[in-house]
């Protein structure tokens, strides 16, 4: 029998308003000095109307539904062949029903799928100065300061299952100011050999849902969602140093190690057993500043084809790069969390790597590439077992390419996605315990491409 037919529309729209001057003077003939401003706008409108549709013949539908069926059974499920998928309605079948028809169907939006609109506005005005100078024939020194002032206006919606109803918040606006210094050395130890030295502060902006105000409250199942217009952005010191070494035929070779000093991360608090406003909530959800991180690295990247070895070889090369991360939350702000020790950075994979073959000749071009990336935590929780880890993830891509033609070229190109199948998965506390996992499949693309 039908279960629920529902219909969504999405209407999502974004406007960027950017201007920007620069200006540039020379300060004597070793030192050189630019300045400017710019100003950014973002607004951002998301409205959903969500309907469930009732046949009024539930009988006639049900049986004009099951005559139109298809079997998407399969032996890959993933708990194990004793599960299959099962049949279901074919699709073709569901895009022919007229829906706006009221003499066949009854229609009811459906309030708490509305609680997700929002409006956003986002302006950001800065300025900058920058000077750049040869301290010596081999040593360049880049400072400069830049300066942003951020201002917010957020409108969100409030929905309580148990009047089913959705209203608009109030306004809600901030108003924030970042100073962001740059420092960079630069030592030419010889023409081919450099040596990098730097410290910066960076910003990270919350992500527009984080923000928005309002609650979505399931008194059923006794939850609530609420945004967080007062997130704070995250800010980083950074410290870097850098080497690297260019062959005398095409290709480098380089080595960094790096620091930051990360303030006011964000990352979901899931809290159970929660008082908020008076009423103890069974599963309580806000994004929140979850403290700070202190976080070590080591980089390696090399990337050279094989003319060193014989002349012949110029036109196959590899590319390959490594990073080490270790990270360590510090000031965990967490309830009943707070002391606990040992956490890493959400978001932040310990292990990273890339390893690239490609071959290059007469127009034809060929990439054979390997990613890695070990398992992160994604979402924290009230405690380590309701953390949510991103699985660790291996892809294996191959793209191929011939360009022919003098003034106007031709070009034919393949690409093969996901060779290796991986999935999409996360898993809860310890990798034995699966939350989701999705397959997709190879992806093939292909096609022609002419430049005039």
């Amino acid at each position: 029998s039908l279960k629920e037919l529902t219909q969504q529309q999405e209407d999502i729209v974004e406007q960027d308003f950017k201007a920007a001057l620069d200006f540039k003077a020379r300060l004597s003939e070793r030192s050189k000095i630019k300045f400017g401003c710019k100003f950014v706008n973002k607004t951002k409108d998301k409205e959903i109307d969500y309907y469930e549709y009732t046949p009024l013949d539930k009988k006639a539908f049900n049986a004009d539904a099951l005559a139109h069926t298809t079997d998407q059974s399969t032996d890959r499920f993933m708990p194990s062949s004793k599960y299959q998928t099962g049949t279901f309605v074919d699709k073709k079948f569901l895009g022919s029903l007229n829906l706006d028809d009221s003499n066949l169907f009854e229609r009811e939006q459906i309030a708490e799928e509305l609680a997700g609109n929002f409006h956003a506005r986002e302006n950001v005005a800065s300025g900058y100065v920058r000077i750049d100078s040869r301290l010596s024939d081999n040593l360049n020194f880049m400072g400069g300061l830049r300066v942003e002032n951020t201002s917010l206006r957020y409108i969100g919606r409030n929905y309580d299952d148990e009047s089913n109803s959705v209203s608009k918040t109030e306004p809600e606006t901030s108003n924030y100011i970042n100073f962001l210094p740059s420092l960079l050395l630069k030592w030419d130890i010889n023409k081919d050999f450099m040596l990098r030295a730097g410290y910066n502060q960076s910003i990270s902006r919350p992500k527009y849902s984080a923000l928005v105000p309002g609650m979505n409250i399931k008194r059923g199942d006794n939850e609530i969602r609420i945004g967080n217009p007062g997130l704070k952005a995250t800010t980083s010191h950074n410290i870097d140093l850098n080497t690297e070494y260019y062959w005398k035929s095409i290709g480098l070779v380089s080595a960094g190690i790096f620091y930051k000093r990360i303030e006011g991360f964000i990352v979901d608090e899931v809290a159970y057993n929660k008082e908020y406003q008076g009423t103890v909530w069974t599963k309580f959800t806000q994004p929140k500043n979850g403290g700070n991180a202190n976080l070590f690295g080591v980089e390696m990247a090399w990337q050279r084809d094989f003319s060193f070895i014989t002349p012949a070889m110029k036109c196959l090369g590899l590319y390959a790069t490594y990073t080490y991360t270790h990270s360590r939350i510090t000031d965990f702000n967490f309830e009943d969390r707070e002391n606990e020790k040992g956490l890493s950075l959400p978001g932040s994979p310990e292990h990273t790597s890339n390893l690239s073959l490609y071959f290059d000749k007469c127009g034809f071009s060929a990439r054979a590439s390997f990613n890695y990336a070990s398992a992160f935590i994604d979402e924290m929780g009230a405690s380590s077992f309701y953390d949510r880890y991103y699985d660790a993830v291996k892809y294996l891509d191959l793209n191929v390419s011939y360009t022919f033609g003098r003034k106007t070229k031709i070009t034919v190109y393949a690409d093969c996605n996901n060779l290796l199948n991986q999935p999409l998965r996360y898993y809860q506390g310890s990798k034995d315990y699966t939350m989701q996992q999705e397959y997709y499949g190879v992806k093939l693309n292909g096609g022609v491409k002419v430049t005039f």
